[in-house]
């Protein structure tokens, strides 16, 4: 937060983005634990959007880091990301001898090591933790393999991308495999999803369609509906984040809230309110999984699938805000946002 001459109070975050987050946060939470009715009734949240939503706003943001003179910007956001990706799991394995001390050591051992290695086995989300790692390391080195050419090279392996999933060779390959190894192919899905927010970081387009705010809107929520009613893409064999229509959906979704207007209203502590309630989405993520585990415990929560979410999501929060404070000096903080 800044404040300028005028006495004005302006914020460094895009309020629109802010509520999206919040959004797709709790769409995570719903798509695990919100079951089968909730789903049969609220079809959107099968429509597998969060995920390629947040993969957009991920690299939309850190487009211009991809550069010699930010390698310390890219080991950092790289240690953000890696500190819950290792501790997160080893607390879930804590959780399950507590409370299931018969369990196999060895076989809760290989779990973790699996866990690592594929991002997906103890706690299955971080999957996707697991693909932004590998995207970061992945897109610095291309850069510095070719700092002139490496969106072209990019778009490039977008487009082997794409033909790996429209040709189903994808999933030929990976559908014959368990879950946990399934999973790596996910990094074909979501390759192009993270280069196109990552070109339009670069180009700064925001920049542009900011000019045409309504506009952009009212297309992007045409765009997105058309997608979501009808067959527009045709249908393949593919797992969940396939196909282009995911990437123009997703894309869609971040501009509608991008573009929102949230800046132009004067009440500062509106703003502030918003700003407050929509941190720790990151944090969390991570936990949604092992609070799940505990509230299943609680057995008058079993008849309510939504408010066991909406508890998840709260208690999740509280967590991470204590959690902030507690260890805001230390790395261990970014357990938590």
């Amino acid at each position: 937060m800044e404040i300028n001459k005028s006495k004005t109070v302006t914020f460094n975050v895009n309020f629109g983005i802010q509520i999206l987050r919040m959004i797709l946060c709790f769409w995570v939470i719903v798509f695990h634990f919100g079951g089968y009715k909730i789903k049969k009734k609220y079809k959107i949240i099968n429509s597998f959007l969060h995920v390629p939503t947040f993969m957009i706003i991920s690299f939309y943001f850190s487009s211009k880091l991809y550069s010699p003179k930010n390698i310390s910007k890219i080991k950092l956001r790289l240690e953000k990301l890696l500190i819950p990706f290792l501790i997160i799991p080893i607390i879930k394995f804590g959780i399950i001898i507590l409370f299931k001390p018969k369990i196999k050591i060895k076989k809760l051992f290989i779990d973790l090591l699996l866990q690592y290695i594929t991002g997906y086995k103890i706690i299955i989300c971080l999957w996707f933790i697991h693909i932004l790692i590998i995207f970061i390391i992945f897109f610095e080195i291309i850069y510095l393999l070719f700092k002139k050419r490496y969106l072209f090279i990019l778009h490039i392996v977008s487009i082997i991308s794409y033909w790996f999933q429209y040709s189903e060779i994808n999933y030929n390959i990976f559908i014959k495999y368990k879950r946990h190894l399934r999973s790596v192919s996910h990094f074909f899905e979501m390759m192009p999803i993270a280069v196109t927010g990552l070109t339009l970081g670069y180009i700064n387009i925001m920049k542009q369609l900011i000019n045409y705010r309504m506009k952009s809107i009212f297309f992007s929520i045409v765009i997105l509906s058309f997608i979501y009613n009808y067959n527009i893409c045709g249908e393949f064999r593919a797992f969940y984040y396939s196909g282009i229509k995911k990437n123009i959906a997703a894309l869609s979704l971040f501009f509608s809230f991008y573009l929102i207007p949230l800046e132009k209203i004067n009440k500062i502590i509106f703003l502030k309110i918003i700003r407050e309630i929509s941190n720790y989405t990151g944090g969390i993520y991570y936990f949604h999984p092992i609070i799940s585990n505990v509230l299943s415990k609680i057995s008058f929560l079993r008849y309510s699938k939504i408010i066991t979410c909406f508890m998840i999501y709260i208690i999740g929060y509280f967590i991470c805000l204590l959690g902030t404070k507690i260890f805001r000096k230390t790395k261990f903080k970014y357990l938590f946002n």
